[in-house]
């Protein structure tokens, strides 16, 4: 069974208060397969089938989001992108069309080519620019020094540790995603689930601080952890489509009332 985990952040009250604790919110997708079993505690059902055999491991994957994010159904760097695209086809369209004095001019105009300053990030105590541009809520560009930029930058999941993972409950990996809707990389992890019970575990995750060095805002990573569980649970997987306690077969209606070959559907 797949379960994702979707990490909601109040970064800006989270970086002011000093913790995520009362600043992240989990959802998952197992809310009805189980009664609640607490905050930031995501159930792990479909632990057995009906005649008692061990059924199939359960795989979770985590997702970050701050509360002013982009929505996930969307690339971040999407209308950047398109932006970026749509300029640099209007100029190169320009430059053809134009004579060498004409050509020099737009060259040095920087309104022809105009690109959003880089974010300027801190990773290892060395200060580089950020890989895309920051978007807000509705796929807008923002400036470095702009008031909801600390917002805007997403949070990013460094590591997943603690009991859980020491007891061999969770096997937690970091994927690269090739899907352009994830854009990046992200934590997956399988589990064990014939350790019935609630284990713990760490979420470390790292959000970005504004400061200013040299007269210029630079992003400064702040790393918070967040405790977390699992409740491993001992109800027989049901499927989905027909209720049942075994895999079976799907409702198909019967064959008098399929078309016949040729027939409109």
């Amino acid at each position: 069974m797949q379960i994702s985990i979707v990490t909601v952040i109040d970064i800006v009250t989270a970086l002011k208060e000093g913790t995520l604790d009362g600043n992240a919110y989990l959802i998952d997708n197992t809310g009805p397969f189980a009664p609640p079993a607490g905050p930031r505690v995501t159930n792990v059902p479909g632990v057995y089938n009906a005649d008692g055999s061990q059924a199939t491991e359960a795989v979770l994957n985590w997702i970050t989001v701050g509360v002013a994010d982009l929505p996930l159904t969307l690339p971040r760097s999407y209308r950047h992108r398109y932006n970026t695209a749509n300029t640099e086809h209007r100029l190169v369209d320009a430059l053809r069309k134009a004579t060498r004095d004409g050509r020099a001019k737009l060259l040095s105009d920087p309104e022809a080519i105009r690109m959003p300053k880089p974010l300027l990030v801190r990773r290892n105590s060395v200060v580089q620019p950020y890989d895309a541009p920051l978007l807000n809520g509705a796929g807008e560009v923002l400036e470095p020094d702009d008031p909801a930029a600390e917002a805007s930058a997403p949070p990013v999941v460094t590591h997943i540790s603690g009991p859980a993972v020491e007891h061999g409950v969770l096997y937690p990996a970091l994927y690269g995603s090739p899907d352009l809707l994830a854009d990046g990389w992200y934590w997956s992890a399988t589990v064990d689930t014939a350790k019935v019970g609630r284990h713990e575990y760490q979420m470390d995750v790292t959000l970005y601080q504004q400061v200013q060095e040299n007269g210029e805002p630079v992003w400064e990573p702040k790393l918070f952890s967040l405790t977390c569980s699992i409740q491993v649970g001992t109800a027989p997987s049901v499927n989905g489509f027909t209720g049942g306690f075994f895999p079976g077969l799907l409702p198909i209606l019967p064959s008098c009332l399929t078309s016949a070959a040729g027939e409109a559907i």
